[in-house]
């Protein structure tokens, strides 16, 4: 199952990050590989091909081989279409009432008091 998972992810991540058409190349790419490897050091060999062929190519006798490698020509441009909805936020206005009438604060005048005398008495000396 995790085999099965992990072949399916890949062909997905291939077919959808690079053009489908150039992995058709591949085996172009493999022979002609085989044709230029000249010693037994494979890891070198691929290093001077990718940078001979890829890195600032000229004409030479294989051109027409060379222009069959993958991702040498690019046929069709790959654009990834999304649709990202527009959003309009409104903030709706609100209107403040500015006052400009003085603010009173706490004043022990405006208290009535007559009626807390007869209910409260400060403790008394024995």
């Amino acid at each position: 199952m995790k085999l099965w998972a992990t072949k399916l992810i890949i062909f997905l991540y291939l077919t959808t990050s690079t053009q489908f058409s150039q992995l058709y190349k591949l085996p172009i790419f493999v022979s002609h590989f085989i044709e230029h490897a000249q010693s037994d050091d494979l890891i070198d060999e691929m290093v001077i091909f990718i940078v001979h062929h890829y890195g600032g190519h000229e004409v030479d006798e294989d051109w027409q081989t060379d222009q069959k490698l993958p991702f040498i020509n690019i046929e069709i441009a790959h654009i990834d279409h999304s649709y990202l909805p527009i959003v309009i936020v409104e903030i709706p206005k609100i209107d403040k009432k500015v006052l400009h009438e003085p603010i009173s604060s706490f004043n022990e005048d405006q208290i009535y008091s007559y009626y807390l005398n007869s209910i409260w008495q400060p403790p008394k000396q024995a």
